[in-house]
């Protein structure tokens, strides 16, 4: 089951890829304004493809089917939303310990809050990737900042969940099979 960061070894290059460019602004290699929206766009799309594993893992843990077509859209808030409610299924199912439950909830309000920052700024995963919209609209004025090591900062939170819960979540299946393998009748 969980690969925890690996995320089927496809969002560890989207992390190593924002550190690496993360790095190259701290250190001054690399131009601010050059290189902030690609790294904004790698961080809301390792963000968005967190989720959608996380989600993908619970629906492995509960025998649910994923349902590709929906969780395959860009909204952000929606996936947040999903994976509250498929890890309240598994928090159900396997009857997790409190403890568990409140450090989840802990890290989905961190989470939370990076990831209503990248929705502000880019709430359909194209205003990063794209200097206009699609009716013409600059969807960045040359005047705007953003503050970088905030929003790094509020994505490495988000990680943390994203990348760790299917791997809690793996222990708790374990132990499962371990009482069922050696203590069932």
């Amino acid at each position: 089951m969980g690969n925890g960061s690996q995320l089927l070894g496809v969002d560890s290059s989207y992390e190593q890829a924002v550190k690496t460019l993360f790095d190259s602004i701290d250190r001054g290699r690399q131009p601010i304004d050059l290189i902030a929206p690609p790294l904004l766009f790698l961080m809301r799309h390792s963000m968005e493809l967190g989720y959608k594993y996380a989600i993908w893992e619970i629906h492995q843990i509960t025998g649910e089917k994923y349902d590709a077509e929906a969780y395959g859209k860009h909204d952000l808030a929606m996936l947040h939303a999903a994976l509250r409610e498929q890890h309240q299924k598994v928090v159900v199912k396997m009857n997790l310990p409190d403890s568990e439950v409140e450090n989840f909830e802990h890290h989905c309000v961190n989470t939370e809050a990076g990831m209503k920052k990248f929705m502000a700024m880019d709430s359909g995963s194209f205003s990063f990737r794209y200097p206009i919209d699609k009716k013409g609209n600059i969807n960045f004025r040359p005047d705007e900042t953003v503050d970088l090591v905030a929003m790094k900062l509020l994505y490495d939170d988000a990680m943390i969940l994203l990348c760790a819960t299917a791997d809690v979540l793996d222990q708790y299946v374990e132990i499962e099979s371990y009482w069922a393998r050696d203590f069932s009748p």
